[in-house]
């Protein structure tokens, strides 16, 4: 690989410092005064930046709080392009892999979650964003899908594995985190492999 000329390097880092500081300046001051009250210029001061350079980095203030996002993404992407045994397989063993960096990072995710739990726009924000990782699951498990029904019931599957990976996540963060995540996430998808019909058996068995 080649080297990176100095000033490219240079110039890499310092916008990497500017991203920093208006990351650590807009969490500083979300926490402080909350989300809605907190305005970009109010960031941009805080990180001595313009609000023109603000949105060279971010287009919204919500962005800033998953400002991990696109990175997080891109690399379940490259978990799930691995290869597998099953399309199914290669899904659990992204999502695990997942959880467990969520595990790792529980001080940035418990900052985060305590911000959207105070904030109806960073919750739409959150589901909105929800949307990518569920097309990439959907991507993996319409691979070698015939016709438009085996392409509806991939969607239909990545829909429900997204689902219980949200239902994963309120546990861990209603136990405050301290929960094996990457057992529950383990458990969950176990529940989805059996099937709702013998995880939740209908009313009428149980009242033969």
């Amino acid at each position: 690989m080649p080297e990176i000329p100095p000033v490219a390097s240079l110039r890499a880092k310092n916008k990497l410092k500017k991203r920093e500081a208006l990351v650590e300046a807009a969490m500083a001051l979300f926490e402080a005064n909350g989300f809605e009250a907190t305005t970009v210029d109010q960031i941009a001061d805080a990180a001595e930046v313009s609000r023109r350079t603000f949105f060279r980095y971010f287009p919204c203030k919500e962005a800033v709080v998953f400002s991990d996002g696109e990175e997080r993404l891109a690399a379940f992407r490259a978990l799930l392009a691995q290869p597998g045994p099953t399309p199914a397989a290669r899904v659990r063993r992204a999502c695990l892999a997942v959880a467990q960096a969520f595990a790792e990072d529980r001080e940035v995710m418990l900052r985060r979650r305590k911000l959207m739990d105070a904030s109806p726009a960073l919750t739409a924000y959150d589901h909105e964003q929800d949307l990518g990782w569920e097309a990439a699951i959907a991507d993996v498990l319409r691979d070698g899908a015939r016709g438009e029904a085996g392409r509806r019931r991939a969607e239909v599957w990545a829909g429900a594995i997204m689902g219980a990976v949200r239902a994963t996540m309120r546990a861990w963060y209603a136990g405050g985190a301290k929960g094996d995540l990457v057992r529950i996430g383990a458990e969950a998808l176990d529940h989805l492999e059996m099937g709702m019909a013998e995880a939740m058996p209908m009313q009428s068995a149980r009242a033969r």
